[in-house]
């Protein structure tokens, strides 16, 4: 989300109205590109974040390296819990390369 668009979402914030959801990782606040990501790899979770299209096939990407049996229900909790690990893991490298991008266009423009 460029500047701009962050500026006139906190207004209508302000005002009182619902911002969009949006993106978790990135901010994009398309309701056409957003879906609810399980967190934890079931979708019957209750741990849901909102991600778009692109961020979420990234993240799912990363749960989809360990094998359907280790992220089981009838797993040990081990294994949930090294799932989960990577879950979190791999939203916070999207997060945290988002971060560096915005302060490497934040010093250019100052």
């Amino acid at each position: 989300m460029d500047k701009e668009a962050y500026r006139k979402n906190i207004s209508k914030y302000k005002k009182g109205k619902k911002p969009p959801i949006a993106c978790s990782v990135c901010g994009e606040d398309n309701s056409e590109v957003i879906e609810m990501h399980h967190v934890d790899g079931r979708n019957t979770s209750d741990w849901v974040k909102p991600l778009c299209k692109n961020c979420h096939a990234k993240i799912t990407a990363e749960q989809n390296k360990i094998s359907p049996k280790k992220r089981s229900k009838t797993t040990s909790s081990e294994n949930l819990t090294a799932f989960n690990i990577i879950t979190i893991g791999a939203l916070l490298r999207e997060l945290g390369q988002r971060l560096i991008n915005v302060g490497m266009e934040m010093n250019v423009n100052v």
